[in-house]
């Protein structure tokens, strides 16, 4: 697909980068403020972006934007937050129909006002959020973040991260917590706002066949809120010695067990390694093809899904797996034994080749999402580099079962998190 990217930094220090593609009949806005993830905050961060999508100045609810966005043919807007690392990221989205399928050529101008209106004229009272909306919005994300439980494989992977980074940033929950909750009303989360609009780092990334100065004229001219001192993200501790792995057991009124593997790779994003290392997390666990799904589920019978995922950004793999509770051990050992065959270099040219193609049909499918594709764009400005898919699947091509190898004599298993129920023996809670 024929891309081109385009950064500029606007006067106010925002960062804009422009994807110029013709493959769309749309057009796409994102914008990042990016944010240290901690504790304190987290939960402030969550929650602005439910209040300020209620209503601005120009738009006082739901209703009103609603209709707005009707008005400019079925435009589609969400605000949410997202965790790469050790940050936070508040994201606002808006995605138009492209000018020349309506005939109306001010849409992209009535896009960016609407998201700049939204953004940096919200709407208050008495100097603070309109106090019902944040009460709503503070029972909305309580019954998200409680709503976790329910989702019993995405919450053993979050307990697992929980466990294995205790103390460190990287264990507070996207959605932050229920506690936080409490403390949080109109007035601190309109204090918090000011905070996030005059300090965070922010990239604006616009996608879809426009021409790059009239659209960065167009977005430097509608987004001129007045900016403090930027702060800056701390780096993200990527190693970590592991003295011995741990063992935790949770019990829970379930019927089937989440088995899930917290391991530490020691390489960072932005390591030369990175894409060996994706194609190690692919051997292992990455389909049906993947040591995990043919040893541990067809093999062995233990396990009703079985794979690895990369955090990324912190340095860390997951392996999540659903299993018969009294298959805990059998299924654990088969993990760790195909963890130490992959050190060893037990690895078929099979494997390896496989695994490249499943990459690469995956990498090449981001070109079809305007929102995957600006994800990738946005991981490039998070790391400062510039590497296209295509680069990243080149990359992944030329790694040789030696370098496969060496990355998975750096990966340490760190700890292990089961979720059991009560009726489990064999082994104490921890």
């Amino acid at each position: 697909m024929d891309i081109s990217t385009y950064d500029y930094k606007l006067d106010n220090g925002i960062d804009l980068h422009i994807i110029s593609t013709k493959k769309f009949k749309t057009v796409h806005f994102n914008i990042f403020f990016h944010r240290a993830l901690n504790k304190e905050t987290a939960t402030f961060n969550a929650l602005l972006p439910r209040v300020m999508k209620r209503g601005c100045q120009s738009f006082n609810d739901t209703i009103q934007i609603e209709r707005f966005l009707e008005d400019i043919y079925g435009a589609d807007f969400d605000a949410d937050v997202l965790k790469k690392g050790e940050r936070q990221i508040i994201g606002f989205r808006l995605d138009i129909v492209h000018p020349k399928y309506t005939g109306d050529d001010t849409l992209i101008d009535k896009g960016l006002s609407f998201l700049n209106d939204i953004i940096s004229k919200p709407l208050t009272v008495d100097q603070g959020f309109n106090q019902d909306y944040v009460e709503q919005e503070k029972q909305n994300l309580k019954d998200m973040i409680e709503g976790l439980i329910n989702d019993k494989a995405q919450y053993a992977v979050e307990r697992c991260i929980q466990e294995m980074c205790k103390g460190e940033p990287f264990a507070t929950y996207v959605y932050g917590s229920t506690d936080a909750l409490a403390g949080i009303n109109g007035d601190n989360l309109y204090e918090h706002y000011k905070d996030v609009l005059a300090g965070s780092p922010v990239d604006i990334f616009i996608l879809g066949d426009v021409e790059p100065d009239a659209i960065r004229d167009k977005t430097e001219a509608i987004f001129n809120w007045p900016r403090g001192t930027v702060k800056k993200i701390p780096k993200e501790i990527i190693k970590k010695a592991i003295t011995e792995p741990k063992e935790v057991i949770e019990r829970m009124d379930v019927l089937q067990g989440k088995l899930s593997l917290g391991l530490r790779t020691d390489t960072a994003p932005d390591d030369t390694a990175y894409p060996v290392l994706m194609l190690y997390a692919s051997i292992l666990g990455g389909g049906p093809q993947s040591k995990l799904f043919l040893n541990v589920r067809e093999k062995a019978s233990l396990a009703y899904y079985a794979y690895a995922r990369l955090e990324k950004y912190k340095g860390l793999m997951i392996i999540s797996s659903g299993i018969e509770i009294e298959n805990y051990k059998k299924a654990l050992d088969i993990m760790l034994e195909q963890l130490d065959e992959m050190k060893r270099g037990a690895i078929s040219s099979q494997e390896l080749d496989f695994s490249k193609k499943a990459l690469a049909t995956s990498l090449r499918s981001i070109m079809d999402s305007p929102q995957q594709l600006t994800d990738y764009y946005l991981g490039n400005a998070i790391l400062k580099k510039h590497s296209t898919v295509d680069q990243l699947i080149e990359s992944i091509n030329a790694a040789q079962m030696d370098q496969v190898v060496e990355i998975a004599q750096r990966i340490n298993l760190d700890t292990i998190y089961f979720l059991a129920n009560k009726a489990m023996k064999g082994v104490e809670k921890i």
